[in-house]
């Protein structure tokens, strides 16, 4: 979200947001409140190098040997040592926020408390917690809220209304007072509000969505003086602001998507981060890998270094997988498991979703947009006999797709992700209870491990007794061949009573191994079928690791 966005809904909402008198320990708040521009001693417009340069100067000053040095003297001021590390923290705090460009975005347009809300949402979006802001805010800030929703709402109502009233009145028989109005002051509601919004863009500097706002607004206002008949144009040329508007709008998806696509393929979680570029291994003359002598962490990094694995890498901050008792996070990660963490991560869905937004409003452009300005200029200028509902085509058939695909995320995909949640919380807690089970049981297993070798040994000696015994009896006969075969193929209610019992995210791992496409499966019994025909036919995956079989000296 644009900072002209974020200062403008902290200003409407601000009846929502904690106030500064809620505080009970007013000193700490005007300790945590204090400018983060203040406590490093540059300007809000400052650049990075500025900043960097400030927080290292102040880190000096705050140091523990250079104070002792100046009679624990900081800006004239004697201060303790707690005191000193306690500001070196907030300092420490305000490099943090002013570093990070998303940061200190939020921080320039909301401060603290809209950073605090948009860092920590569980608890600010609690309707409880906003009731009661609202409850404790001032009458200016909740007489601005009501005033700025009835006037937008009134705005919003008012103009569709009032476009009704004029045609209704045109077509009626007597007609009213509507009919010969003005279209262009019919329309004083859209242009107070193309003013306001063209406002908040220009506070915000955001110069392409103003440019396509300002063609929006222009085509709007030539189709005005189109039905005023102010101007004799055609309406091809009539509609040139709404031509400039769609390929403005195709020139920010196009780059909003290639914006996504960089940021994704920066993304890179902290244990790569770690591993393959941290303690990067070298190779010798010979070719040989030489390991790190000393393994460091992302934090063991100087501020130099961390802004510059910032500016090649987005670090992703992957949520923590339930897993059960005994189970090690700390495990080997292939590059497979590197990229479905990444996929989880909250950065990968933001720019997952913007990507996918830039998709959609390209489709919208080439797909109902442009066919329907065809053939309504078509239906104007040549003066065609044509329908309006049939004119209108494009625009029913993206609209009847849209409601498709919304129907079909909701009812389906989420169906699907709220099974496969349940699967992974049953086998956790199924997880949770054979390791209790284990742990309880490893005391007696003790007892009865030689219990269960002599029983071993026993079965193995009757088994051994047998079979020489079948082999004398056969050589006895004059019998070449004997037969040890002990197993048989599965039979398919042993297939299907096995794949009933095994979760939807196995089934779809099972069958994107074997190559078979699953995004049109919705239900669990579609997933099942597949992978029961692809077990019967003998399907193996596609790419298969080749690993060296153990042989177990007891086993030959």
């Amino acid at each position: 979200m644009k900072t002209y966005q974020l200062k403008f809904l902290a200003w409407v909402f601000s009846a929502f947001l904690p106030q500064d008198d809620d505080d009970t320990n007013n000193n700490h708040h005007q300790e945590q409140c204090e400018d983060y521009y203040a406590l490093l001693d540059v300007t809000n417009h400052a650049k990075a190098d500025d900043i960097k340069k400030a927080y290292r100067k102040k880190s000096l000053q705050l140091h523990p040997d250079k104070l002792r040095q100046r009679g624990m003297k900081y800006e004239g001021q004697i201060i303790t040592e707690d005191e000193a590390r306690a500001r070196f923290q907030q300092m420490k705090a305000a490099y943090d926020t002013l570093s990070d460009p998303k940061k200190r975005q939020l921080y320039d347009a909301l401060g603290h408390k809209g950073l605090d809300f948009v860092q920590n949402p569980s608890h600010a979006w609690d309707p409880h917690v906003l009731l009661g802001n609202l409850a404790k805010s001032s009458l200016m800030d909740r007489t601005k809220l009501i005033t700025l929703v009835l006037l937008f709402f009134g705005l919003v109502l008012v103009q569709p209304i009032l476009l009704c009233a004029k045609v209704d009145q045109m077509l009626a028989r007597n007609g009213g007072f509507l009919e010969g109005a003005s279209w262009i002051a019919l329309c004083v509601p859209f242009w107070l509000y193309a003013v306001f919004y063209g406002v908040l863009l220009i506070v915000g500097k955001a110069v392409l969505p103003l440019v396509q706002w300002f063609a929006f607004v222009g085509g709007v206002l030539f189709l005005t003086m189109k039905f005023d008949n102010i101007l004799s144009w055609k309406y091809s040329l009539v509609f040139i602001p709404f031509y400039v508007w769609m390929s403005l709008r195709a020139v920010g998806a196009r780059q909003q998507k290639s914006k996504a696509n960089a940021d994704m393929e920066k993304m890179a979680t902290i244990e790569y981060i770690e591993k393959y570029v941290i303690n990067e291994t070298g190779q010798d003359e010979e070719g040989n890998d030489i390991e790190a002598q000393m393994h460091r962490t992302y934090n063991d990094l100087s501020t130099e270094e961390k802004d510059e694995i910032n500016e090649k890498y987005i670090i992703v901050h992957v949520p923590p997988k339930a897993s059960a008792p005994g189970e090690s996070d700390n495990e080997e990660i292939d590059m497979e498991d590197e990229l479905e963490r990444i996929e989880r991560s909250p950065e990968y869905q933001e720019a997952l979703a913007r990507h996918e937004d830039a998709s959609k409003t390209f489709f919208r452009i080439m797909v109902p947009e442009i066919p329907l300005l065809v053939l309504v200029i078509v239906q104007l200028d040549m003066g065609k006999d044509w329908n309006w509902g049939l004119t209108f085509l494009p625009l029913w058939i993206a609209l009847f797709f849209e409601c498709c695909g919304g129907c079909y995320g909701f009812c389906c995909t989420a169906n699907l992700a709220h099974i496969e949640v349940q699967e992974e919380m049953a086998e956790h807690f199924e997880k949770k209870k054979e390791a209790k089970e284990a742990h309880e049981g490893d005391d007696g297993n003790e007892d009865n491990s030689n219990e269960e070798k002599e029983s071993e040994e026993e079965v193995v000696g009757d088994a051994s007794a047998k079979i020489d015994d079948v082999t004398a009896d056969n050589v006895g006969a004059g019998k070449a061949e004997v037969d040890i075969t002990v197993t048989a193929e599965p039979a398919t209610e042993t297939i299907e009573a096995e794949v009933s019992t095994m979760g939807v995210k196995a089934i779809r791992e099972e069958l994107e191994s074997y190559g078979i496409s699953t995004a049109t499966f919705v239900e669990k019994s579609e997933f099942v079928t597949a992978l029961v025909n692809a077990r019967k036919e003998g399907k193996t995956p596609i790419e298969k690791k080749s690993e060296d079989p153990v042989v177990n000296e007891e086993d030959e």
